[in-house]
């Protein structure tokens, strides 16, 4: 069995909404969650309850229908939460460049 892209918390957050998913299975990043038993309803408590345990918000960023959505974009979409790209981009920028100084500094 190949290891899960994530943490444990998350699977632990994912199974309290996927009544399919066996005792001692793990979910496939690549295989829709719907086929775990995932509708609408338990996807809006598995949000709820990563936004409260992760401390970030989803709001608008699930934007994959329920039908189709797998464990490994869920994974995606959270760590995007948690690690926006924009932090990273401004880390690689020259310290003395006009892109990485606040928008408030520059005349």
């Amino acid at each position: 069995m190949a290891h899960a892209p994530w943490n444990a918390k998350f699977e632990n957050l994912l199974r309290q909404g996927l009544p399919g998913l066996g005792r001692d299975e793990a979910p496939a990043a690549d295989v829709p969650m719907e086929a775990y038993g995932l509708d609408s309803m338990a996807l809006i408590g598995i949000v709820s309850s990563l936004e409260s345990v992760f401390r970030v918000s989803l709001a608008g960023q699930v934007v994959i229908p329920v039908r189709t959505l797998t464990a490994g974009q869920l994974w995606g979409i959270l760590s995007a939460a948690l690690h926006p790209a924009w932090a990273d981009d401004r880390r690689a920028e020259p310290a003395g460049s006009i892109r990485n100084a606040s928008p408030w500094a520059v005349a």
